[in-house]
């Protein structure tokens, strides 16, 4: 981390053209291809000034330069040694001369400069360069593991005191002119944008990046004309503009823009960029930003820890606050502590705040924090630390709680240092800033109950982490009934800064102030197998209250196919059949098979005995498949406690939407699949947010999905590897390359412009993981509203049809009961119950059910279509076997193309039923995963012999005998009919 400020700075204001210092170069380390040059002697390095150092070469892997006053040594790791060195221009083989040293009449670096005041930028290179500090001075490693061959690095070091002392220069240089105090330089750009440009402003230069649609033609830039196109580079001293050396680029402001679209100002250490994007709109429209630079003196700022051993080599983050701005902005850039303890750094004068977090070892975590300090002139911050035991954890009615993780972070967004009891670290030793704020979240346990507890704490409060039983859920575990006796079980919970894993008994508690968790788990059984299932999202209740996880169950198969695009088989339009067939428990988790020890073996077969078709497949092929649900069968052989072999037919892709991105995916996989679209509708907004440009309301996007390594994306599409979102189980990680191809929807080409709104994108994914980690409460956005999407079309309210049923009007057979606005149905005969309601054309009906005894059919009569066609939705119908549209094409619910199969009442639990009808289409969700998406002509539904009085548009409910009910909404609202 360092200060964000420039080393080589721009001045828009037309000085007059006496000579004005610039900024030497202080450090580059540049790498560049080529045989290897001879060594030269070491007095020729201090050609320079002693404050600079400019070095050049090829590295393959890792190694090390260490910098003193007295000399350079390089120490090589791994793979072939550097190539092209040089320092200062001359050229420099480590391999042959390891160590230069320099006389003491000409230093390398001049000894008035600290080392520790060292920042590195790193311009060019594909790995990690990283400062470091020993007892000897400075270290500065390479790492391009992981890499092929050699590659090209350029970094640029300076130095605190070297940087001060420019500023100063620079400040007595301007004030010499004029006998005043140098007044704010000002750029003021006008010009016409049709797309998206921007305009770059270096030490040296000043440069117009074009990205979309037309080049401006006409630029007045402080009331100069330039012409982009003609001339997209020039030397600000060629148009008036003079560059005085030390100017603080970070302190610029946007103090006037104007246009339709963005006006953007982004700053970095040595650049200054101002961007414009019309892209949203067509044409072009007049832009204008009008930018302000103070010119202000950096000053040197020791940073000091009392306990030089915890921090050396540790980074430091500093963070200035900024008016009219929200949160604190943190500065880039790396800042590392020496043996000693201390680290300089040069900042403007300003409010900041300085922090370091690190784990010297596994059982020490360091986080120090200044207060706010104000710098306006040469400072000095002395982190004083106290050191705090292993803190005791207390949970009122809990009883000797052993602590067995911790983690602890700063109020910013920056990560955490975690330690977890183990054989190596049995103990912690925290080291803190006294009178701060923290944030922490900590594990314990007892023989009777596991807690997870997040909290915001006084240093002084850390020792003992104190909490009450009535802010916390407590949760209990238990297993369904017709499980497998498990001999051992356990449950992994992940939340966004760690995961938990503890073993679980009919007796384990769980006791946390956590809203959402994701919870996966596995057990044993007899035979020493072991069943491992996938994790799934859950909300707790609000505390304090009671939550219990009911695990287990019937296993039941699922299976699904289709047939996909598959570039990576040699032609663009290569297809695959895809096929996946799995087991899953009546919660939703399915079971992983790779993890678990269950002999797991399947195979895909064609219903009419020939040899599956190979990929890549040919037209006659995909004919041949056809619809994959009634060609193909998916074959899997296990064993559990026996051996057993499951035989299905694949389901189809189904329907998903979100508020802006629609989709389709295999039925099973509506956890997976929700959260896939959660993050692709916060990439969205963070691409609004970060364009400054709003997103049209009727802006959409349709996923789909190959089988493809690589993504593609555009106006309205974007096409994702299908394995992206099967394998993701992590609700809040930004998605693989999903920001990139949103953007090309936006008129984005691949260019700096993309990548850096990329990086942008994925910032704030990262920093909303560190925001859902600091607050306990939150529940994912996609959970809080699951059916948000379903009001979209809908013209008026819902019709409350509890309310209408009258039993002794409605009731056509059995004895059907109304208690407190809730419907029970018979509990002994079968029955039938008219709906109070004639259905419009296009309707959803929703409902709460719980099945209190037995397990069979629910039928819900519905119509479709002009001709009132109508047809029964049996759920959990065939001793709670399979669901589907009864006698559609005259055949049963429980073998057409609309079967699904399984019950959707595995449980006595509340489960809500949503049918949706159009004229040409019949879809069904329980719970928010679509177990039914029938489209097809109403005309092949029939009604069963028993539904003959149906008459018009009536609806109605039915149920079996033997099975019993409980039904507390029936809600029917009108939709729009697809055109």
């Amino acid at each position: 981390m360092t200060h964000n400020v420039s080393s080589a700075c721009f001045s828009s204001s037309p000085f007059h053209s006496s000579p004005v210092r610039r900024l030497p170069l202080i450090l580059i380390l540049f790498f560049s291809v080529g045989s290897e040059s001879a060594a030269t002697a070491s007095d020729d390095i201090t050609a320079q000034s002693g404050t600079s150092l400019h070095i050049l070469a090829n590295i393959d892997g890792t190694d090390q330069l260490h910098i003193s006053h007295r000399a350079v040594r390089w120490k090589h790791g791994s793979w072939a040694w550097p190539t092209h060195v040089e320092i200062n221009g001359q050229p420099w083989s480590p391999r042959q001369q390891q160590t230069l040293q320099v006389g003491s009449d000409s230093p390398f670096v001049q000894s008035h400069i600290r080392l520790a005041g060292a920042t590195i930028n790193k311009i060019q290179g594909r790995g990690q360069v990283r400062l470091g500090y020993d007892a000897n001075g400075l270290i500065v490693r390479f790492d391009d593991e992981g890499h092929n061959g050699s590659a090209r690095y350029e970094v640029l070091i300076t130095f605190a005191d070297q940087i001060c002392k420019q500023s100063k220069q620079m400040i007595q240089d301007l004030t010499s002119e004029t006998g005043l105090p140098p007044k704010p330089l000002e750029l003021n750009i006008q010009t016409k944008i049709d797309g998206a440009d921007a305009i770059h402003i270096d030490s040296d230069k000043v440069k117009w990046t074009h990205y979309e649609s037309s080049w401006p033609r006409k630029v007045s830039l402080n009331d100069r004309n330039w012409d982009p196109y003609a001339e997209p580079v020039f030397k600000p001293e060629s148009k008036g503009f003079f560059i005085p050396a030390g100017l603080n680029l970070s302190a610029a402001e946007l103090v006037e823009k104007k246009g339709r679209g963005a006006v953007q100002l982004l700053k970095s250490d040595d650049r200054l960029t101002i961007r414009f994007d019309d892209r949203h709109a067509p044409g072009s429209d007049h832009y204008t930003a009008r930018v302000r630079i103070p010119i202000s003196q950096l000053w040197p700022v020791e940073i000091r820890c009392d306990l030089p051993q915890h921090v050396v080599g540790a980074s430091l983050t500093v963070v200035r606050y900024e008016k009219d701005k929200k949160r604190p902005t943190i500065i880039p850039r790396q800042h590392v502590f020496d043996h000693l303890g201390r680290t300089v750094i040069a900042l403007p004068a300003g409010s900041y705040r300085f922090e370091v977090q690190h784990q010297p070892r596994p059982q020490v975590l360091v986080a120090l924090k200044s207060s706010r300090v104000e710098v306006g002139s040469a400072t000095t911050v002395r982190l004083q630390s106290i050191q705090i035991p292993t803190p005791q954890l207390a949970v009122q009615g809990f009883r000797r709680l052993e602590l067995t993780q911790l983690g602890i972070r700063s109020i910013l967004p920056t990560g955490a240092v975690s330690w977890k009891r183990n054989a190596q670290a049995e103990n912690v030793s925290l080291v803190l800033s006294k009178d701060e704020s923290y944030r922490i979240r900590v594990f314990g346990s007892n023989e009777y109950a596991q807690v997870a507890l997040w909290k915001e704490l006084k240093t002084n409060e850390i020792r003992r982490i104190q909490e009450t039983a009535e802010t916390m859920v407590r949760s209990s575990f238990g297993w369904q009934s017709e499980s497998l006796p498990p001999v051992a079980a356990g449950v992994k919970l992940d939340f966004p800064d760690s995961q938990y894993e503890f073993p679980i008994t009919n007796n384990s508690l769980f006791l946390t102030n956590r809203r959402f968790l994701k919870l996966g788990y596995w057990f044993q059984i007899k035979n020493g197998r072991k069943v491992v299932f996938h994790p799934r999202g859950y909300v707790l209740p609000q505390p304090p209250t009671g939550h219990l996880f009911e695990l287990g169950g019937p296993l039941v198969g699922r299976a699904s196919a289709a047939i996909l695009t598959n570039e990576n088989l040699g032609s663009p339009n290569a297809r695959q059949l895809w096929t996946d067939i799995c087991l899953m428990d009546p919660q939703g988790h399915i079971l992983d098979h790779q993890k678990s020890s269950i002999d797991w073996n399947w195979e895909v077969q064609m219903r009419d005995g020939a040899a599956p078709p190979k990929p890549p497949l040919t037209q006659e092929a995909v004919q041949r498949l056809g619809n994959v649900t009634d060609t193909v069968l998916l074959k899997a052989r296990y064993q559990l406690d026996q051996p057993a072999e499951l035989v299905l037919s694949p389901e189809r892709f189904v329907a998903r939407k979100s508020k802006r991105v629609s989709t389709t995916s295999p039925a099973y996989m509506n956890w997976r699949t929700s959260a896939y679209l959660a993050k692709v509708e916060r990439s969205l907004s963070e691409i609004a947010s970060e364009r400054e440009i709003p997103l049209n309301p009727s802006y959409r996007v349709k996923l789909t999905w190959w089988l493809n390594g690589g993504a593609v994306g555009g106006h309205g599409g974007t096409t994702m590897p299908l394995s992206g979102m099967t394998g993701d189980f992590n609700w809040f990680k930004h998605p693989w390359a999903i920001s990139h191809e949103l953007l090309h929807g936006f008129g984005y080409g691949h260019d700096e412009d993309m990548n850096r709104t990329d990086r942008v994108v994925q910032k704030r994914f990262l920093e909303h993981k560190w925001f859902v980690a600091d607050h306990p409460n939150h529940v994912p956005e996609f959970l809080l509203q699951p059916n948000a999407d379903l009001t979209e079309f809908v013209p008026g309210k819902p019709v409350d049809l509890l309310n209408l049923i009258d039993l002794e009007r409605d009731t056509l057979s059995g004895e059907w009961k109304l208690k407190n606005g809730v419907l029970f149905t018979p509990t002994s005969s079968g029955g039938r119950l008219k709906l109070p309601v004639e259905a419009p054309a296009s309707y959803e009906l929703l409902m709460v059910v719980t099945r209190l005894k037995g397990r069979d059919t629910l039928g819900l009569e519905i119509v479709a279509g002009e001709k009132n066609n109508g047809t029964m939705l049996a759920l959990d119908g065939w001793l709670g076997r399979a669901c589907g549209l009864h006698f559609l094409d005259g055949r049963g619910g429980d073998q057409n193309e609309s079967t699904y199969q399984g019950g959707v009442f595995p449980d006595q639990k509340e489960h809500t039923i949503l049918c949706r009808v159009t004229p040409e289409s019949v879809e069904v969700d329980v719970d928010d995963n679509r177990i039914i998406d029938w489209h097809g002509d109403p005309k092949r539904f029939r009604h069963s012999s028993d539904s003959a009085a149906t008459r018009g548009r009536e609806l109605f409910l039915a149920e079996t005998k033997n099975v019993s009910y409980r039904i507390s909404k029936i809600q029917l609202r009108t939709i729009k009919s697809p055109e």
